[in-house]
C-alpha cells in the first residue's frame, strides 16, 4: 500500500512530520524506514496466542518478522520504482495490518501504474524464489496449503501469494485501487477517475466489514474500517487539489495582519487577540521575522508566565516560509499535518500569511464560482 502527499512545484517546502506513535529504525536507499508501536503489539498478543496453542513462540516470531520482511520489500518495490521517475519517498512506516510508502506524489496516470503495480510483483517475485528454491533443494515446489503449516518455507511463500492476490484487488486506494484509477484517469482525467475507484474501493470496504462481521474477523473489519476511511480521503484530497488548480499562494493570502515587536509582551499580545479576528501573530525585529506567537501558545503561556513575560519567550521559532507565487496547494499539504500558519515573503520582506480558515474560505469560494459557472452553461 503507498500513501501519496499532494504534488506541487516547490521543492523547498518541508516534509509532513512523521506518523505519531512510530520511531525510526533505519534508512534503506535514503528512505527512513519506521515501525508503529502497534507492531510489537501484535507481536506480543500473537506469540501468546501460540503458546496457548502450539507452543513454538520462536518459530511464531520468525514467521512474524519474515513476512513483515516481506512488506517492507513490497514497499521498497514502490520507493523505487517511484524513485525511477523522479518521485521521493518521505518514508516508510510498517504498521499491524501491513505497511505505507509516503510517496511526495503519484506521477502521471502511467506512472502511477507501474509505482502500484511494483510492489505486488515483489511479492510474486519472492514467490517465485521460494518456488524455485524448493523444487531444487526438496525436488518439490510449495503447494497452495493452510496458512498455519509447520513447514515454515510454505507458509511464507503462500503470504507473498496472499499479499499479491489481495493488494491487487481493485480496491482503491490499495495497490490494485490505484492501478484501476491509473488507467481511468488516462480516460477520464483524475478527478472522475479518483471518484469512480474511491467508489469501487468503498464497495469493497462494506464487503470485507461484513465478511468480518459475520465470521468475528477483527482484522477483516481493520482492513474495511481503513479502506472506507481511505478512499474517501483520497477523494476528496484529489478533488479539492482540483478545484486549487493553477492557484498561487498570493490568492489566498491575508495582506493585512498584525505583527508583535520583539519587546512588546504576552499582554499586548492578548489585547491585539481580543481587539479582531487573527490569532496568530508574526514576533518581527525591525523588518527580521524571528517567529510566531500562535493563540494556542498564548494562551499556555499566560497562565504559565503571566502577562508581562516577553513574546520572544513563548513564540515559536521555527516557521514555513513560502513565496506568493508558489502553488497554492502547498499549504493544502502542509494544513493536512499542522495547524500552523505559512509566512509568505517576497525575498526577505513579509508580506503576508495564510492560515487553515483562510485557506477553508478560498476554498469555498472557489467552488462557489464554479457551481455559478457550471450552472450558466447549461
Amino acid at each position: 500500500m503507498n500513501q501519496t502527499v499532494p504534488n506541487t512545484t516547490a521543492a523547498k517546502r518541508p516534509d509532513p512530520p512523521p506518523t505519531s506513535g512510530a520511531f525510526t529504525v533505519a534508512r534503506v536507499f535514503g528512505i527512513p524506514i519506521r515501525i508503529h508501536f502497534t507492531f510489537f503489539l501484535l507481536l506480543g498478543f500473537l506469540s501468546w496466542l501460540e503458546s496457548l496453542q502450539r507452543g513454538n513462540v520462536l518459530l511464531e516470531l520468525a514467521f512474524i518478522v519474515s513476512l513483515f520482511a516481506c512488506v517492507l520489500l513490497h514497499e521498497l518495490g514502490h520507493a523505487l520504482t517511484a524513485r525511477a521517475y523522479g518521485i521521493r519517498t518521505v518514508d516508510i512506516t510498517l504498521y499491524p495490518i501491513g505497511g505505507v510508502a509516503r510517496l511526495s506524489s503519484m506521477g502521471k496516470p502511467h506512472e502511477e501504474f507501474w509505482i502500484a503495480l511494483a510492489g505486488p510483483l515483489v511479492n510474486v517475485a519472492i514467490a517465485a524464489v521460494l518456488w524455485g528454491g524448493m523444487l531444487l533443494l526438496t525436488g518439490r515446489p510449495p503447494t497452495v496449503g493452510p496458512l498455519l503449516s509447520d513447514d515454515f518455507v510454505q507458509r511464507i511463500f503462500l503470504a507473498n501469494v496472499l499479499l499479491a492476490a489481495f493488494n491487487l484487488l481493485p480496491a482503491f486506494p490499495m495497490d490494485g485501487g490505484r492501478i484501476l484509477r491509473a488507467l481511468l484517469a488516462q480516460r477520464l482525467g483524475p478527478v472522475r477517475g479518483t471518484r469512480i475507484a474511491a467508489t469501487v474501493g468503498q464497495g469493497f470496504a462494506v464487503l470485507f466489514g461484513i465478511i468480518g462481521l459475520f465470521t468475528l474477523n477483527l482484522l477483516l473489519i481493520l482492513i474495511a474500517f481503513f479502506l472506507f476511511i481511505g478512499a474517501s480521503g483520497e477523494a476528496a484530497i484529489v478533488q479539492t487539489q482540483d478545484v486549487l488548480n493553477g492557484a498561487r499562494i498570493r490568492d489566498a493570502m491575508i495582506t493585512r495582519f498584525d505583527t508583535l515587536r520583539h519587546g512588546q509582551v504576552l499582554g499586548d499580545a492578548a489585547e491585539l487577540l481580543i481587539a479582531g479576528t487573527q490569532q496568530d501573530f508574526p514576533v518581527v525585529l525591525g523588518d527580521q521575522v524571528l517567529g510566531v506567537l500562535p493563540r494556542d501558545r498564548l494562551f499556555y503561556a499566560l497562565a504559565r508566565d503571566g502577562r508581562d513575560t516577553y513574546v520572544s519567550e513563548a513564540m515559536v521559532r521555527d516557521f514555513v516560509r513560502v513565496a506568493p507565487d508558489d502553488d497554492l496547494t502547498i499549504a493544502l499539504e502542509h494544513f493536512g499535518s499542522s495547524r500552523a500558519p505559512l509566512l509568505v515573503f517576497d525575498g526577505e520582506r513579509l508580506v503576508g500569511m495564510l492560515t487553515a480558515e483562510n485557506l477553508s474560505e478560498f476554498l469555498m469560494i472557489r467552488q462557489s464560482l464554479t457551481r455559478s459557472s457550471a450552472a450558466s452553461k447549461t
